[in-house]
């Protein structure tokens, strides 16, 4: 890409296109912490199903009016996840961030436990975490390699990679690490680099040189405090943006704070002006017809905090290539766990109902006919971890769960399957390890378990039940 205006002009028109919605191949994406959707713009254009979650209410309206299907909501252990083939997310960096206060896990912003969780609820076939480079520092390496370690041993091949934005056609210098897991045995390889860096001047024609309503020109006071924030910081070199090399990392802080830091530009006259939203946004990569909802310091906020749409769309392509791959692969996972042999495996895998089965459905009608009343899977914490039942009686702590014949390998009315049977052995075996764990935790916790298998006539699975309450009290 050559320097010229021509040049700068065809860099704005291969983003806007590049970031236009491909047709869609069917696979799901789930965005933790998704701010104004600059990870998940990269994945939409490459045709995955996306949908954000995040508490910021501008951001998400940010995500809706633009991607569709966000949800505004505290992410934590009560909130109920969709399925998903692919998990990304970005938690908040402040708690490892040299710019916060590095308060790491003990600050209760920290949002990879939560990530950790939610990947060991969804078990989605990739996943990808981006943060702050901080975070793999030697004094905060405990925390990632802890990451690592259960992302390992939930079955994911994990790599670590710091990228650089500018790498990926990003007119910004910005280096965060992505953590990357595949379910199987190989690695999901970093995106290839490309070739030139984008400037300053690429990403702004037309605006770089003039004054504009919509930015603020810096005050004479203003403009001597930046220079002695310079002059007291040992900075050789003018941090006003220079249009021939890539900016320096956008940060809310830089965007929407008047900061002697902050992101400016200095006009032909010598004065200088602060950004533009709009140009802001070019500067991470956001397409033109990207619409921001909010103040405009909520505006400058969702982009500051945002992964650029272009690195996203890099990550994004690669792990649309290891598809094929994943969905092929024969062998046995690191932690034991299988994966399919086909699309076609994975696809069945995938339409299995979780709940509302019809034997649970019919129990459920049968039990609450005979005056019982309950909750429908709930999630129990037994202290040893997360466990959901199908049917919970909370306040005689009676759990009940209905074992399907097949899944649960029981003894009278199971058949082996003939077709990829080292697959679903393999599957049926972790079924059944988690079916002793969940009912001795339970247990240990003082509940009353009960478990039917599907083929129980109803009658039979509602005397169970009800004898398991009766022992501790009546209706």
């Amino acid at each position: 890409m050559t320097s010229s205006k021509d040049g700068s002009r065809s860099w704005v028109r291969n983003m806007n296109t590049r970031l236009q919605r491909e047709n869609s191949i069917g696979l799901r994406v789930l965005d933790l912490f998704s701010g104004a959707g600059g990870l998940s713009l990269g994945f939409w254009a490459r045709g995955f199903e996306v949908q954000g979650i995040d508490y910021n209410p501008d951001a998400v309206k940010t995500y809706s009016q633009n991607l569709g299907n966000a949800t505004c909501a505290n992410i934590d252990e009560s909130l109920a996840l969709p399925k998903a083939d692919v998990l990304i997310a970005g938690p908040p960096c402040q708690p490892w961030s040299r710019a916060g206060k590095r308060m790491g896990k003990l600050d209760e912003r920290e949002g990879l436990s939560i990530t950790l969780r939610a990947i060991g609820e969804l078990l989605p076939a990739v996943v990808v975490i981006e943060n702050v480079p901080d975070l793999a520092r030697p004094s905060k390496r405990d925390h990632l390699d802890q990451l690592k370690s259960e992302l390992t041993t939930l079955g994911y091949s994990v790599e670590e990679n710091v990228l650089n934005a500018a790498d990926y056609g990003v007119p910004q210098n910005r280096r965060r690490l992505f953590i990357m897991g595949i379910r199987g045995n190989s690695l999901l390889p970093p995106p290839p680099l490309m070739q030139e860096a984008v400037s300053v001047r690429q990403a702004l024609p037309g605006t770089f040189w003039r004054e504009t309503s919509q930015a603020q020109l810096l005050s004479d006071s203003m403009t001597a405090y930046v220079e002695r924030y310079e002059q007291a910081s040992g900075c050789r070199v003018p941090r006003d943006l220079h249009l021939d090399r890539p900016a320096r990392t956008l940060t809310v802080r830089n965007l929407s704070g008047a900061t002697g830091d902050m992101m400016r530009l200095r006009l032909p006259d010598g004065r200088r002006r602060t950004l533009t939203t709009k140009e802001a946004a070019r500067l991470q990569s956001f397409p033109d017809w990207y619409r921001f909802s909010g103040s405009e310091r909520s505006k400058f906020e969702q982009i500051g905090n945002a992964v650029p749409p272009l690195l996203a769309l890099a990550i994004a392509d690669a792990v649309a290539k290891s598809f094929p791959d994943l969905t092929l692969n024969k062998e046995t996972l690191p932690s034991g766990y299988p994966v399919a042999s086909s699309l076609a495996a994975h696809a069945t895998m995938r339409g299995n109902r979780r709940r509302d089965t019809l034997p649970e459905r019919r129990l459920r009608s049968a039990l609450h006919k005979a005056g019982w009343r309950f909750r429908v899977d709930l999630r129990l914490d037994t202290g040893e971890g997360k466990v959901r039942p199908d049917i919970v009686f909370t306040r005689r702590r009676v759990a009940v769960f209905m074992d399907g014949c097949f899944w649960h390998a029981c003894p009278e009315h199971r058949q082996r399957p003939r077709a990829n049977s080292q697959y679903w052995e393999s599957k049926i075996r972790i079924n059944v390890a988690r079916d002793s764990s969940d009912t001795r935790s339970l247990e240990q916790a003082g509940w009353k378990v009960v478990r039917i298998w599907e083929h129980e006539p109803v009658i039979d699975a509602v005397n169970s039940v009800e004898a398991a309450l009766t022992r501790i009290g009546h209706p």
